[in-house]
C-alpha cells in the first residue's frame, strides 16, 4: 500500500528563514516543529523535507557543512524526518558544475518525484508545507496538495497575486507548521 507524505521546505518552515545557513550554529528551529512533526506523524504522513540549497552551487557552504546542519535539523526534529533531499544547482549563479537548470529545483518538482519513487508515495493524498510560490508550484505539478507558510518569502496571503508566475494559490495560508498540522488535522 503506497503511502502519503507531507513534503516540507526547510527555510521558514522547520527553521528560521535565514539569506544562507552555512553551518549548524546558524541553524534555529521554530517553535512547535517537534509537535507539528509528530502530530504529522500521527495523521500518516512519511515526513520529507525537499529543499534547494544553491548556497553550494555559489561555494557559501560544501556538502559536508550541508549533512552537518541536516544532522542538527535531525535531532531538533527528534529524528522524526524521513528523508531530507536537496537541489544544490542554479541556473545561473554558481561553480560551473552545479550551474545549471534542474529539474529538481523548485518550482520544478524533481525532488518530489524521486521521493515518490523512493518511498513508494501516493502524490494524491499527500501535502506540502511551504512558504514561497515555487515550493506551491512543484507541488501542484504533480498532484500534491499544499498549504503556503506565510513569513518573510509570503507576508500576506494578498501578495500571490502580486507575484510574477505565481500559478495556482495553495489550498490554504497558514502561520506557520503547527497551523498546518491543525489544517490537516481537519483535511484528512
Amino acid at each position: 500500500m503506497k503511502s502519503k507524505a507531507l513534503f516540507l521546505d526547510r527555510d521558514g518552515v522547520l527553521n528560521r528563514e535565514s539569506s544562507f545557513i552555512k553551518n549548524p550554529e546558524e541553524l534555529e528551529i521554530l517553535p512547535g516543529v517537534e509537535e507539528s512533526l509528530s502530530d504529522a506523524r500521527d495523521l500518516g504522513f512519511r515526513l520529507i523535507v525537499v529543499s534547494n540549497q544553491s548556497g553550494i552551487a555559489r561555494g557559501l557552504f560544501d556538502f559536508d557543512d550541508l549533512a552537518e546542519i541536516h544532522a542538527k535539523l535531525q535531532i531538533g526534529c527528534q529524528h522524526l524526518l524521513d528523508a531530507i533531499y536537496v537541489c544544490p544547482h542554479h541556473p545561473t549563479e554558481g561553480c560551473d558544475a552545479l550551474r545549471h537548470p534542474c529539474p529538481c529545483r523548485k518550482p520544478e518538482p524533481g525532488m518530489l518525484i524521486r521521493a515518490q519513487r523512493e518511498w513508494d508515495l501516493d502524490l494524491g493524498s499527500s501535502w506540502l508545507v511551504g512558504d514561497a510560490p515555487r515550493d506551491i508550484q512543484a507541488a501542484h505539478q504533480v498532484g500534491v496538495r499544499t498549504l503556503c507558510v506565510l513569513g518573510e518569502k509570503m507576508p500576506h496571503e494578498n501578495r500571490w497575486d502580486d507575484e510574477p508566475g505565481s500559478g495556482e494559490p495553495p489550498e490554504a495560508f497558514v502561520a506557520d507548521l503547527v497551523e498546518a498540522l491543525a489544517f490537516l488535522k481537519q483535511a484528512v
